[in-house]
């Protein structure tokens, strides 16, 4: 091969990156626990192509519950999808290899239907940026 083994980025564990997303979905105690910055989340995560921003009002719960169709039930939307089952996951690496975006569906809980998201991650694994729902373009 032409590449050198320096230039190689790592193989990605997909297990921790399932995880990880698992976390950010079904925890219920919001800490943010794998998110790189959480003084600015909210500028970091859109639900259908809109940044959720921090002068919206309207937290991510709320948009992801609309997203999926519901009306907000204060409830984490993760009510909505079945709890550990992520389907389609593929992760690749940014040319620069300084983080990787990780895509795949959560499974609605009542109908079947597949919910798309996608997650950056920085090489630590921990959360850069969040994608839900439609138009997600990355």
């Amino acid at each position: 091969s032409s590449q050198s083994a320096s230039s190689k980025l790592p193989k990605i564990n997909q297990a921790k990156v399932m995880k990880r997303v698992d976390y950010e979905m079904f925890n219920t105690a919001n800490d943010l626990k794998y998110v790189e910055n959480t003084d600015n989340i909210l500028d970091n995560v859109f639900v259908d192509g809109e940044k959720i921003g921090e002068d919206t009002g309207r937290g991510i719960a709320g948009m992801i519950d609309s997203s999926l169709g519901y009306t907000s039930s204060n409830d984490m939307p993760a009510i909505y999808l079945k709890a550990n089952e992520i389907e389609n996951l593929t992760t690749k690496w940014e040319k620069d290899g300084n983080s990787f975006v990780a895509k795949g569906y959560f499974v609605v809980k009542d109908t079947g239907k597949k919910y798309p998201f996608a997650f950056e991650f920085n090489a630590d694994y921990m959360i850069l940026q969040e994608w839900y729902g439609k138009d997600i373009k990355i």
